[in-house]
C-alpha cells in the first residue's frame, strides 16, 4: 500500500511540476501580437458518425456506434476489423476478442472507462460431466450502450495499463443522448421483439437538467430501466432445436439494469458527475448481481495548461449457485469480486515556434479482489481438490505519460507507462508424496513491474493517402485464475508465474477522398498491417506427477517417456498447471475498412485476414473449463450496404458476413507432444445474409424492422462456446450451432 500512495503522491508532484514547466514555457512565446493557430482539419462527411471519426485518426482504431441499431451486440463487434468476440449464451456477457487474444488484462474491457473484471462460472447440464464454464467477460446491457471504440496494438495513455492486445471501450447513454438541444429536459425509449428464441426487450431513460446560474451552469441528471425476456433455445438453419446441442431450461433468462447519472457542471472550468449501474440476472441455476459507481471530477479553467481528470470508481458482483448446479461434490457456492481503481491525469497542449504539442501525464491505480464460499457433500478435501472460483488479490500501480508532436503534415506520438502488480493469495500444502515448492502451504505473493514504451508515426502527406507506423511494448499481469487453479489443491498452482509481454508492429494509412463519385460524398479507408509477438504466453498444460514409494518408482518416473501411451501407474497422477510457453507466440495479419457516405446511397466494407499460433489451453476442456478458445478464422468480412429514400427518413440496407475456414477445440480432451489441447479445422462456412430497414417518422419516432439469415442457413458461428463442447463429437446441420432465420421490430422513442 506503501509503494501505491508514494506512486500516486509522485504522480500529484509530476502534474503539479509539469504543469508549471509548462506555464513557464508560455512566458517564452513571442513579444508580438500575432497568435498562430494550429492547424484544422474540416470533414466533407455526410454524418460524422463514431465510424468516420475513427477512419479519420491514425493507427488502429475502430468504432461504430449501436443507438439505433437490432442487430446484437455481438455481432455489431464482429463488423469491425481485427475485433471479434467469445459467445457463450450461459454466460449472459460480452467477450472482446482482439486479434485472436481476449480475457481480462490481454484485452482491456472498459464501461465508461471503468476496466471490467468479472469472472462468469456459468453451469450448464450440456457440457461434458456437467461441469461450469468460466471466462472473464463485462456484465453490460446492449440497451444502454451507445458506442463502441476499439483501440488495437499500440499504446493510449491509461486506456493501455496491464492490457495486452488492446482495449474496448462500450459508452452508455449520457444526458445529452436523451435531452434535445435547447432542451432541458427528455425522454428517450426503445423496445425490440424477436422471433427464434431472440424474445423482447425494451428500455426507458428520462434525464433532465436546470440553469443554476447564468454562467452555464447547470445540475442535470439521468435515470434509465431496461429489461429482457430471453427465451432458451431456437431452430438452427436446419430446423434442429437447440436443446438437442447447446441449450437447456436452465438458459432461458430475464435480465435487469439500471442506470443513473447525476451531473453538476457550476461553470466552464468544473465538471462533476456521479454514475450507478446495476444488473440482476437468473441463469443456468445462478442469481447474478452486480453494482458498479464512480464518481468524475474535470477541471479545464481557461488555461491550456491545465486539462485535469479524476475517476475513482467501486464494482462488485456476486454469483450464487443453486444447490447441486456445481457438480456432484459442491453445494451452495458463491463466488464474489470486488474492484476498486482511481484514475488521475492531466493534459497540457501549447506550441513552440510551429509546433504544437499535447503532454499527458497521469497515474492509475486497480485493486481487484476474488472470494469464493462453497462447501462440499463429500469431505473436506474437496474443497481443495478443484477449481471452483479461485481466489486471489491483484494490485496494478501505473504511470503513464503521453507526448504528442505535430509540425506541419507530421506527427509523432510517444507513449509510456510503466506497470508494477502485485498479486496475493494462499497455496494450500502440497501431497505429502508430491515434491514441490513451497511443499507446505504458503501466502503467495507475486511482484513484477516494467516499462512500456510506443511510438505512433504519421504524416498527412494527401487526404488520399495518409501514412503511420507504430510501435508498442505492452504486458499484463497473471491472473488469480490462473496462478490458483487448483484442479489438484496445491500441486496444480505455479508460484512462479510471470506476465506476459507483447511486441507488436503496425504499418498503414488512412484515406479521405470527398466528391470522389457526386459531389458532397465521402470516402474513408483505413488499411494496415501487423504483426504481434508475444513472449511467456501463459497456457495450461497436462503434467503426470510422480509419487513414487519406492527407489525403483522414482527411477521409473525419471527415465519413462511414454507414459501418454499407455496406462500410467497408481503412483503417477495428472495434474493441469498453468505456465509461460517458452515459445513465443506470433500473430499477424491484415485489416481493412472502408466507408463510402453520398446521402443517398452508403456502403461500408470491414475485411480481416489473420494467422496465430497460439497455443491452447487444457483447462479449457477439463473440469471447470476456464478459458475458451480464441483463434479467429482465417478471414472474415462484412459488407454493409444501403440505400436512403424519402429524405433520407427511410433507410433499406443489407449486410452480408463472409467467414473463411475456423478452428474450435478438440470434442475430446486431447493433448500434443508440446501440451496443448488438439483443436479440430471445420469447413468454410456459407455466406449469411441479413436485411433491415430503418423509418423515422419525425424526430421522435423511429421504427425498425430486421431479417436476419434470410436464406436460413445451417451454419455454426466461429468462438461460440458451443462449437468447443465434448457432445460436439460429429458436426452436422444437426447440430449446426447458429441461429436460423429470425425476424425482428423494434422501435426508438424521442420527446
Amino acid at each position: 500500500m506503501d509503494r501505491k500512495l508514494k506512486l500516486l503522491g509522485a504522480s500529484f508532484l509530476m502534474t503539479g511540476l509539469h504543469g508549471l514547466a509548462l506555464a513557464d514555457t508560455s512566458q517564452q512565446k513571442n513579444s508580438d501580437d500575432t497568435i498562430q493557430f494550429s492547424k484544422l482539419n474540416v470533414s466533407a462527411a455526410h454524418k460524422q458518425t463514431p465510424l468516420v471519426k475513427a477512419l479519420e485518426k491514425p493507427g488502429a482504431f475502430s468504432a461504430v456506434g449501436t443507438e439505433n441499431k437490432l442487430e446484437g451486440l455481438d455481432k455489431i463487434i464482429r463488423t469491425m476489423p481485427g475485433t471479434y468476440t467469445q459467445m457463450d449464451a450461459s454466460q449472459g456477457t460480452v467477450n472482446v476478442n482482439i486479434r485472436g487474444l481476449s480475457g481480462f488484462g490481454r484485452v482491456n474491457m472498459m464501461v465508461d472507462g471503468i476496466t471490467q473484471t468479472y469472472y462468469g462460472i456459468s453451469p450448464s447440464n450440456y457440457t461434458h460431466g456437467q461441469q461450469p464454464n468460466n471466462d472473464f467477460g463485462a456484465l453490460i446491457d446492449p440497451n444502454f450502450i451507445v458506442e463502441v471504440e476499439v483501440e488495437k496494438g499500440q499504446l493510449n495513455g491509461g486506456n493501455s495499463v496491464n492490457a495486452l492486445a488492446g482495449s474496448a471501450n462500450f459508452r452508455t447513454i449520457g444526458i445529452e443522448d436523451v435531452i434535445f438541444a435547447g432542451s432541458s429536459y427528455g425522454l428517450r425509449s426503445k423496445a425490440r421483439w424477436g422471433d427464434n428464441g431472440l424474445g423482447y426487450n425494451g428500455m426507458v431513460a428520462v434525464a433532465g437538467k436546470t440553469a443554476i446560474n447564468e454562467d452555464k451552469g447547470y445540475f442535470g441528471g439521468l435515470i434509465a430501466m431496461s429489461g429482457h425476456n430471453i427465451p432458451a433455445n431456437y431452430k438452427n438453419g436446419a430446423g434442429y432445436d437447440s436443446d438437442d446441442f447447446a441449450t437447456d431450461n436452465t438458459f432461458k433468462q430475464k435480465p435487469q439494469s439500471q442506470l443513473t447519472k447525476l451531473k453538476y457542471k457550476p461553470n466552464d472550468s468544473h465538471e462533476l458527475e456521479f454514475s450507478g449501474r446495476f444488473y440482476q440476472n437468473k441463469l443456468t441455476r445462478r442469481k447474478i448481481d452486480s453494482e458498479d459507481y464512480y464518481i468524475k471530477y474535470k477541471y479545464t479553467p481557461l488555461n491550456e495548461l491545465i486539462d485535469t481528470e479524476i475517476i475513482v470508481n467501486h464494482g462488485k458482483s456476486n454469483q450464487k449457485f443453486e444447490g447441486d448446479s456445481l457438480g456432484w461434490a459442491l453445494r451452495q457456492g458463491e463466488s464474489k469480486n470486488i474492484a476498486d481503481g482511481i484514475n488521475l491525469s492531466n493534459t497540457s497542449r501549447f506550441s513552440y515556434g510551429e509546433m504544437d504539442y499535447e503532454w499527458k501525464i497521469g497515474s492509475k491505480l486497480i485493486k481487484n479482489k476474488y472470494q469464493r464460499e462453497v462447501s462440499s457433500a463429500v469431505d473436506a478435501d474437496t474443497l481443495i481438490y478443484n477449481p471452483f472460483s479461485p481466489s486471489g488479490t491483484l494490485d496494478l500501480a501505473s504511470m503513464y505519460t503521453q507526448f504528442n508532436a505535430r509540425y506541419d503534415i507530421y506527427t509523432a506520438t510517444f507513449d509510456l507507462n510503466y506497470t508494477h502488480y502485485q498479486l496475493k493469495g494462499f497455496k494450500p500444502a502440497c501431497d505429502y508424496d508430491v515434491k514441490c515448492f513451497p511443499q507446505g502451504d504458503a501466502s503467495i505473493n507475486l511482484r513484477e513491474g516494467g516499462f512500456n514504451p510506443g511510438i505512433l508515426l504519421s504524416a498527412e502527406i494527401i487526404p488520399e493517402f495518409q501514412p503511420f507506423v507504430s510501435y508498442a511494448h505492452s504486458m499484463r499481469a497473471p491472473n488469480s485464475q490462473e496462478v490458483f487453479y487448483s484442479q489438484n489443491g496445491g500441486n496444480s498452482m505455479n508460484p512462479f508465474l510471470k506476465g506476459e509481454k507483447a511486441q507488436t508492429w503496425q504499418i498503414g494509412f488512412n484515406s479521405i477522398r470527398p466528391d470522389l463519385i457526386v459531389q458532397g460524398d465521402q470516402f474513408n479507408l483505413k488499411a494496415l498491417w501487423f504483426h504481434t509477438k508475444v513472449k511467456d504466453y501463459i497456457t495450461s498444460k497436462p503434467y503426470l506427477l510422480c509419487r513414487p514409494r519406492t527407489e525403483a518408482e522414482f527411477e521409473w518416473c525419471l527415465m519413462n517417456d511414454d507414459v501418454w501411451d499407455k496406462e500410467f501407474p497408481d503412483f503417477m497422477q495428472k495434474s493441469y498447471i498453468y505456465m509461460n510457453d517458452p515459445r513465443n507466440v506470433n500473430l499477424s495479419g491484415y485489416e481493412l475498412q472502408a466507408n463510402y457516405d453520398a446521402g443517398v446511397f452508403y456502403s461500408t466494407l470491414s475485411y480481416t485476414k489473420e494467422t496465430g499460433d497460439q497455443p491452447n489451453s487444457i483447462a479449457s476442456v477439463a473440469d471447470f473449463s476456464a478459458g475458451d478458445f480464441s483463434e479467429l478464422p482465417d478471414y472474415y468480412l462484412t459488407l454493409d450496404s444501403g440505400v436512403r429514400l424519402l429524405d433520407e427518413k427511410l433507410t433499406l440496407g443489407s449486410t452480408i458476413t463472409i467467414t473463411g475456414p475456423a478452428k474450435r477445440i478438440g470434442v475430446e480432451s486431447l493433448v500434443d507432444n508440446n501440451g496443448d489441447a488438439l483443436k479440430d479445422k471445420y469447413e468454410k462456412q456459407p455466406t449469411i445474409i441479413d436485411l433491415y430497414a430503418d423509418y423515422e417518422i419525425n424526430k421522435n419516432v423511429t421504427l425498425m424492422f430486421n431479417i436476419n439469415n434470410v436464406t436460413n442457413k445451417a451454419y455454426s458461428d466461429a468462438l461460440n462456446r458451443a462449437n468447443s463442447t465434448a457432445i460436439m463429437e460429429e458436426r452436422s446441420k444437426s447440430n449446426a450451432t447458429a441461429r436460423g432465420r429470425s425476424y425482428m421490430v423494434g422501435g426508438v422513442v424521442r420527446f
